[in-house]
């Protein structure tokens, strides 16, 4: 019996004992639940204020944005300034009115994005969420991270404090991750971020399914919301169906409860199994005693390391503290400072042991702040209210700091006041970005006025008034812009608005909706240019700058411009004229003469010739004057038109020297032609080339000495260009006047000898030689001679068509069908001695019919009448002019086809173009060269229709 009843002692003693155990392990549970609940809910709160905080500043940034038109890359920059200061988001930014995001922190450009339909958005918009507060929606899915996010918004209004739009924040998922991991708990106890309204914000471990579902109903989550802050309830059937104790505490200032479940399993793990231990040598009290003994001793370790682990908890959010770009502070009920955390001397330059002690108005500048600021402040912290974003000049040991604070009252369990608790941020860098930014506004030198999205001027600075004094008076603060140009209309200031000011008051005001471009508009003294652009809010920023020394040069710019046109046309119009007056009596003289030098039946003495051979070489000269002029006014006018090609080097000087051959010969001058076999050829203008080898031949040759010689050579240089050089043993150029050696109608006195020539030749090869993309140069030694060169570029195009070889040789004019008669011509010319002159021609022609006219109407029946094989026409004929008659002729059916040969002393190069594409089969200029004109009648009677030997009509060849 006494075993039994010790047996029964001791097992009543054991399980008395295990079962208070186990009510101490279920207290120490709930209770360890609690405290680390409570933790979780201030580490929680303090991460809700820095998010609360950073928003507060995104808000007032967009309010400084609107107010002030940063454009869309300044306000990125900002936000990346704020958000790079926050480790609680991962990203920052804020949405307009309609929902579309206008601004982030990660993009200077967002894509485009609309939240209309979200929950946050409506809930600001609809009024149901404080306007001063920050709300926290259910997580949404993120395609970005691939995961669900969790976000804080707050309200933005506008300026009329109606609903603006939000400012919101992602949470970076990491930093929740810390924020729970900073408190020690079991491996399988599961934290969790709750709503009032059940609603799932965050949990740890994450789980996307969960986020976002709402527990709302549950019997737990009604007994949460009705009971008191902080407790422990027990609860089953949870996501894994394991039975747990959670504790729960309520976040301080807000509406959020955060839980911390931990499974039966795992709280009493070690109890189980040292009451099974216990139960297995359950009669042996000794050891029974002893295992009681080594019990109580663990518990007292556990409860012991439950406290080093509170302590560490609590250390760990200090660290989180410490590291925050923002810093935060507790003060007493006396409002001084009582703690700090050590990032303010990193963000301020002031250790935390400076503001012990002190309150804030004791190191501030209150005449610096905001007039009103401090009293307001004052008068928060006096009703115990909190209070955001007071901003004051803190006046430090080393120097000036603006400081951003937000803080919230603290009281006791009994409802006592113990002080304030907050944090705060160093935004000087940011105050002085605004002075710059107002002080490169008020540099501009010109007027910036700013108007809000309701059309109201919003800003204008100091400059408008010093540019566009007529302004200064009209520009009014809360005006639109309409009120603004009406009263400068009433005041007649606006010159471009006295003929109809309505008509240009409607004008003007599309222009300024349009807000994309600039408007020139003249007042009585100055011409101002308004250039206006849309901001992003849907404002339009305004700049005008005086501009009437610009316009004024544009006006005489203009007026000198049309000086030069008209003057250059005058000076086109006398050149074509001066040709013509000069061609007509060239026509005779040279013309006469050569008729003269014709072997006639009355044949001229010896002196005779000689006197013709000067009249025609007199008139070939003052010909060749005429035609350099012409040339030079030509080129130096921009008419000159180039039609380069392909040309062999040795060829084109082979025909040089052939056609000057007999001048050098008559001049007793020897021309020596020498080339190197790898010349490449070089890409010119034929003619052109041909001109400028001609003129310096013919001046080697005038100007050297009797006996003389001429040597002409090429070779290449540089592997990409060609030297033409021209060479003579003349008398040289002296040293002191060879620059002015291209300089038109400058002969370096040989105009004193009787050496022919106009002085205008080489300044033409000059134009010419550059024209083709060369250079032109010279050499020269006095009493020894000079050398003239020419650099080509050589042409690395395909191979030089064998047709183009002879291109620029001499050739022999030969006109047999010219020569040989049989054929009528019809001459119409109103000019007597031109007339006869072409008659004298003919009748050195065997059997050629002649037929003239002197007026347009005249050959026009005559050659209806008697159908010529061709036609001649001068161009310049009284009543009806030769493009006339030559359309009369092109539309009879009689006449149609007879060729039509233009001989006119209209030779500049747009009438020669003129005149080949109206239709005429040659165009011939006077002086008339008879070589030429027998060639185009040659040409025009083979493509007279003639009878083959087997009958029919064919083209004579």
């Amino acid at each position: 019996m006494a075993t039994v009843v010790g047996a029964a002692v001791l097992v009543s003693s054991f399980g008395l004992y295990q079962w208070q155990r186990y009510q101490e392990e279920l207290t120490q549970a709930e209770r360890s639940l609690r405290s680390t609940a409570s933790l979780l809910a201030e580490h929680t709160a303090r991460t809700f204020e820095v998010a609360k905080a950073v928003l507060r500043v995104v808000v007032n940034l967009h309010d400084e944005a609107a107010e002030q038109g940063y454009d869309r890359h300044t306000v990125h920059g900002f936000l990346k300034t704020v958000h790079g200061g926050s480790p609680v988001f991962k990203a920052i930014g804020w949405v307009d009115a309609t929902g579309n995001r206008t601004a982030s922190s990660l993009f200077a450009d967002p894509p485009p994005l609309n939240v209309a339909d979200q929950e946050q958005f409506r809930v600001h918009r609809d009024g149901t969420a404080a306007a001063d507060q920050v709300y926290v929606p259910a997580p949404v899915f993120s395609n970005l991270l691939n995961a669900k996010i969790l976000s804080v918004s707050m309200r933005l209004n506008d300026r009329g404090r109606g609903f603006g739009g939000i400012a919101g924040g992602v949470v970076d998922p990491d930093y929740f991750t810390g924020v729970f991991r900073g408190v020690e708990t079991r491996p399988s106890d599961v934290m969790t971020l709750f709503r009032r309204d059940g609603m799932i914000l965050a949990r740890q471990p994450t789980d996307d399914a969960l986020l976002g579902t709402s527990l709302a109903g549950r019997r737990f989550m009604t007994e949460i919301v009705a009971s008191a802050p902080t407790g422990a309830f027990h609860a089953w059937g949870l996501s894994d169906g394991a039975e747990r104790i959670i504790g729960y505490a309520t976040v301080p200032g807000s509406g959020f409860i955060v839980t911390v479940a931990s499974t039966y399993r795992e709280l009493f793990a070690e109890f189980w199994r040292s009451f099974a231990f216990a139960s297995g040598h359950l009669g042996l009290a000794l050891f029974a005693l002893v295992a009681g003994a080594w019990s109580l001793i663990r518990q007292t370790r556990r409860r012991d390391q439950l406290a080093a682990d509170l302590r560490r908890s609590e250390a760990r959010f200090r660290d989180l503290a410490e590291s925050s770009s923002d810093w935060f502070w507790e003060t007493d009920d006396q409002n001084r400072f009582i703690w700090l955390s050590a990032s303010v001397e990193q963000a301020s330059g002031v250790s935390p042991e400076w503001h012990y002690g002190k309150s804030r108005i004791d190191f501030s500048d209150q005449p610096q702040s905001v007039p009103g600021a401090w009293d307001n402040h004052l008068r928060c912290i006096e009703e115990r209210r909190p209070f955001q974003d007071f901003e004051y000049l803190r006046r430090g040991p080393n120097d000036d700091r603006w400081i951003r604070t937000s803080g919230v009252p603290v009281f006791d369990e009994t409802g006592r006041y113990r002080g304030y608790r907050g944090s705060g941020r160093d935004v000087t860098e940011l105050r002085r970005a605004e002075e710059r930014l107002r002080d490169a506004v008020e540099s501009i030198p010109g007027g910036f006025l700013m108007f809000n999205p309701d059309g109201r001027l919003a800003y204008v600075n100091a400059n408008s008034a010093k540019y566009v004094p007529e302004m200064a008076a009209m520009d009014r603060i809360g005006d639109t812009f309409e009120e603004i140009l009406r009263r400068t209309l009433a005041e007649r200031l606006i010159h471009d608005a006295h003929d109809d000011p309505e008509a240009w008051l409607a004008w003007r005001l599309e222009r300024h909706r349009a807000a994309n471009g600039s408007t020139l508009v003249h007042y009585e003294k100055r011409v101002v240019e308004v250039v206006e652009h849309p901001t992003r809010e849907g404002g339009v920023i305004v700049l005008r700058f005086d501009v009437t020394e610009r316009e004024r040069a544009q006006e005489a710019t203009l007026a000198a411009r049309e000086a030069a046109d008209n003057a250059n046309r005058a000076k086109s119009e006398f050149l074509a004229s001066m040709s013509h007056e000069l061609r007509t009596p060239l026509n005779a003289v040279i013309g006469f003469g050569q008729l003269l030098q014709m072997p006639r039946g009355n044949a001229l003495s010896q002196s005779q010739q000689e006197y013709c051979r000067h009249i025609v070489s007199s008139g070939q000269h003052l010909l060749a004057l005429v035609d350099d002029v012409l040339d030079l006014a030509g080129i130096e006018a921009g008419q000159l038109k180039l039609s380069t090609e392909r040309m062999a080097v040795a060829d084109t000087l082979s025909g040089a020297v052939e056609s000057i051959g007999a001048v050098a010969a008559k001049a007793g001058i020897a021309v020596e032609l020498s080339l190197e076999t790898t010349v490449s050829d070089v890409r010119a203008d034929s003619q052109r080339l041909r001109q400028v080898l001609l003129n310096l031949l013919s001046n080697a040759i005038k100007y050297n000495r009797p006996g003389g010689s001429v040597s002409v050579s090429a070779r290449e240089i540089e592997g990409t260009r060609v030297r033409i050089l021209v060479a003579d043993t003349g008398r040289g150029i002296p040293e002191d006047r060879a620059s002015e050696i291209f300089t038109p109608f400058q002969r370096l006195g040989a105009e004193f000898t009787t050496i022919e020539g106009t002085g205008i030749g080489l300044s033409v090869c000059k134009l010419l030689v550059e024209a083709m993309d060369g250079r032109i140069g010279f050499e020269s030694e006095p009493g020894r001679g000079s050398t003239f060169w020419i650099d080509l570029p050589v042409e690395t195009a395909a191979a030089l068509p064998e047709a183009a070889a002879s291109a620029g040789s001499g050739t022999t004019i030969n006109a047999p069908l010219a020569n040989a008669g049989g054929y009528s011509l019809l001459y119409v010319e109103d000019n007597p001695l031109n007339l006869r002159l072409v008659e004298y021609l003919v009748e050195t022609l065997p059997d050629v019919t002649m037929h003239s006219a002197a007026s347009g109407q005249v050959g026009l029946e005559l050659a209806r009448a008697h159908r010529p094989d061709v036609i001649v026409l001068d161009l310049n004929l009284p009543e009806m002019n030769g493009f006339e008659i030559l359309e009369q002729l092109r539309m009879h059916p009689d006449t149609k086809d007879i060729p039509v040969l233009a001989l006119t002393a209209s030779v500049m190069p747009n009438e020669v173009n003129d005149g080949l594409a109206a239709g005429f089969f040659r165009y011939l200029g006077k002086p008339i060269n008879f070589d030429q004109f027998l060639a185009a009648i040659d040409a025009a009677l083979r493509t007279r229709p003639v009878k083959p030997p087997e009958g029919g009509y064919q083209a004579a060849s």
